[in-house]
């Protein structure tokens, strides 16, 4: 019988600075194409086409409330997640997974207070930037600034961009 490899635990970094320890949750970037749906004449159904990805975010819960997360706010720093993978069987093969996140901070929420409970800091990041590790591979890189999407190792943009003269 064959047992997956699960992500165990994470880090985050910003600006290089570690918070382990510190951070409660973190939600990655989801990768979600935006289509239109296509049905030309004679066709028997309709098809979606890639017109490019929607808006990417990331998000942290963090367990207090420090000035330099809550400084954040309006400006650019990248966000470095490390979950880390581990089987059933061997607790010696760890998978090592590095996201790398760049992009505007533009929701600090400092949440409800309320005496005798946890009041964690929620940060939220609009991702311009992504770029997927695992084992020290590349699986995903995209720069939304740049028009490039490379998706394990094919850069889906490339044409495109030399149709445009970039």
């Amino acid at each position: 019988m064959s047992y997956p490899r699960t992500i165990r635990n994470f880090n985050a970094f910003i600006d290089a600075t570690s918070y382990f320890g510190l951070v409660l949750e973190a939600k990655l970037p989801m990768l979600d194409l935006e289509t239109a749906n296509h049905r030309g004449a004679g066709m028997d159904g309709t098809i979606e086409i890639d017109m490019g990805m929607k808006a990417m975010s990331a998000e942290l819960t963090v367990s207090e409330h420090r000035p330099e997360l809550i400084r954040l706010f309006g400006n650019r720093q990248r966000l470095v997640l490390r979950p880390a993978g581990l089987s059933q069987v061997s607790y010696s093969d760890a998978d090592t997974y590095v996201y790398t996140i760049g992009g505007l901070w533009k929701t600090v929420d400092p949440g409800t207070l309320k005496p005798g409970t946890d009041a964690p800091l929620k940060l939220a990041t609009a991702v311009d930037y992504l770029r997927i590790e695992m084992n020290g591979g590349e699986l995903v890189e995209i720069d939304v600034e740049n028009g490039k999407r490379v998706i394990g190792g094919t850069d889906q943009m490339a044409a495109l961009r030399e149709a445009m003269g970039l």
